[in-house]
C-alpha cells in the first residue's frame, strides 16, 4: 500500500481512478514520480489478476494472500487505553469520514464533531425495508455493524463486516463496458430497494460502492449518514448518481459502450427506480443481447 502526504496541506492523498494522486481535504492534485507509479501499476495489475482469477468459477480457493504483502497498518488508541491496530488495504477519505477495507470490515473513523453521522448513519440502514418475498435476501448486500469503539482522541470507530473478497469499486481503476454493465444492475438493485423503503441514499459513489468480481455481487457500505426519508415522489439522486458512476467507472472505455448504454447514462431517469430499471433491462437486451454472465477480463 502507498501512502503520500499532500504538500499543500499535509493530508493523506488517494489515487483516482486514472491513477492520479488527489487531496480529499484541498483538492490539490499531484502525480507519482516514475518509482512510485511502477510500484502502483504492479500492485493493481497483482490486484486484478487475482481478480480475473477469482471470475472463474473453477477458483473458488483462489488465494489473495499475496495482496495482503502490500497492506499498510494503522493503529488507534480506545477510550479505555486498548491498542486497536488495523490491517488495511485500501484507504479513502469522502465527507471527512476516514475509512479503512481491512480483509473481513469496513472500518470508519468519525472525528468528535461529526458524532451526529454515527447516528444519522445507523437510523439510515435501519429504514430500510424489504418485500416479504426477498428471495435474493438483499439485507446482505447493507452494513452490518460489528462494533462501534469510541477511541482516546474524542473520535469514534464503527466496523462493518464484509466478506474477504468483495474490494471498494474504485480500486479496480477503468472498467469496459461490459462490466460496467453489471455494476448498474446492481445500482438499480440498491434504488429499487431505496424506492420500496421510501428513501434516499444520497451517498452513491466509486467510494461507498464495493463489489465482488466473482460472484457479480454489490455491497454498499458508505455513505449512510446521508441517508433521509424521501420528500417528494420524484426525488432522483440516486438514479442520476448511479449514471454518473457508471460515466467514471467506464472511463475512456465508454467511446466502446453501446449507443443505448450510452443514451442511458446522459438521459434522465425514469420517474421511479422500478421504471427505471425497467429502462436499464431494455439497454441489456438492445445493447448487450440480453443477461449473460461475462468474466472480469482486463
Amino acid at each position: 500500500m502507498i501512502s503520500l502526504k499532500c504538500k499543500n496541506c499535509a493530508g493523506e492523498m488517494s489515487v483516482d481512478l486514472k491513477g492520479e494522486l488527489v487531496c480529499p481535504y484541498c483538492g490539490s492534485r499531484n502525480h507519482f514520480s516514475d518509482v512510485e507509479f511502477a510500484e502502483y501499476k504492479n500492485f493493481r495489475l497483482n490486484l486484478l489478476n487475482y481478480l480475473r482469477a477469482s471470475a472463474d468459477a473453477a477458483a473458488d480457493a483462489a488465494d489473495d494472500t499475496f495482496l495482503w504483502s502490500h497492506h499498510d497498518n494503522v493503529n488507534f488508541t480506545a477510550a479505555n487505553g486498548v491498542n486497536v491496530s488495523i490491517d488495511y488495504l485500501f484507504c479513502y477519505e469522502e465527507d471527512y469520514v476516514k475509512t479503512y477495507v481491512a480483509r473481513d470490515s469496513v472500518i470508519f473513523i468519525f472525528d468528535d464533531r461529526d458524532k451526529q453521522k454515527i447516528d444519522d448513519m445507523i437510523s439510515g440502514i435501519g429504514m430500510l425495508d424489504y418485500p416479504s418475498a426477498d428471495l435474493k435476501n438483499l439485507d446482505k448486500y447493507f452494513p452490518k455493524m460489528k462494533s462501534r469503539i469510541e477511541l482516546k482522541d474524542g473520535k469514534n470507530l464503527v466496523a462493518f463486516s464484509k466478506p474477504e473478497n468483495v474490494y471498494p469499486l474504485y480500486a479496480l481503476g477503468n472498467l469496459k463496458p461490459e462490466h460496467a454493465a453489471w455494476v448498474v444492475s446492481r445500482l438499480e438493485n440498491f434504488a429499487c430497494v431505496f424506492e420500496f423503503s421510501d428513501i434516499v441514499h444520497n451517498g452513491l459513489s466509486i467510494n461507498s460502492v464495493f463489489i465482488n468480481p466473482r460472484t457479480h455481487e454489490a455491497y454498499l457500505y458508505g455513505g449512510w449518514w446521508k441517508a433521509r426519508r424521501k420528500r417528494n415522489l420524484s426525488e432522483q439522486n440516486d438514479l442520476n448518481e448511479l449514471r454518473k458512476i457508471a460515466s467514471k467507472l467506464m472511463g475512456q472505455y465508454i467511446a466502446d459502450a453501446p449507443k443505448e448504454f450510452k443514451e442511458f447514462i446522459s438521459g434522465k431517469p425514469a420517474e421511479d427506480a422500478y421504471a427505471d430499471f425497467g429502462k436499464w433491462d431494455e439497454v441489456i437486451e438492445k445493447g448487450f443481447g440480453g443477461h449473460k454472465f461475462i468474466k472480469l477480463d482486463m
